[in-house]
């Protein structure tokens, strides 16, 4: 495993998965899958930008995104879904998008815009 696939999501990458998975959350399954890959796709550009090299096939792909997503939704009080511990900032940015979801939401906008 590569320093690039063990690196901990950070604050930006959070905000990104955490406002989209409140987007979709009450979607059908081919949006999801749409805001999976839309997510997996920004994500890995914006490691290419931030790092100036290529990335490995496996970091913040499809599968992983998916993942996190899953433990995203296990922070969220409406949803259902238990069994995945989210991380601690996972459980933070939760909390702030519940608190405040148009301060999130502007927040991902303009994490977007910096690396577009």
């Amino acid at each position: 495993m590569t320093k690039q696939n063990e690196r901990k999501w950070d604050r930006e990458e959070v905000v990104i998965l955490v406002t989209e998975y409140f987007k979709w959350k009450d979607y059908g399954d081919y949006e999801q899958e749409e805001s999976l890959n839309k997510i997996s796709s920004f994500l890995r550009d914006r490691e290419v930008k931030l790092t100036h090299s290529a990335i490995s096939d496996i970091f913040r792909n499809y599968a992983g995104i998916r993942m996190q997503t899953a433990r995203v939704r296990c922070a969220d009080p409406q949803s259902n879904l238990s069994g995945m511990q989210p991380t601690k900032l996972q459980k933070q940015i939760v909390t702030e998008y519940l608190a405040s979801p148009a301060l999130l939401i502007a927040e991902a906008e303009q994490i977007i815009k910096k690396y577009s």
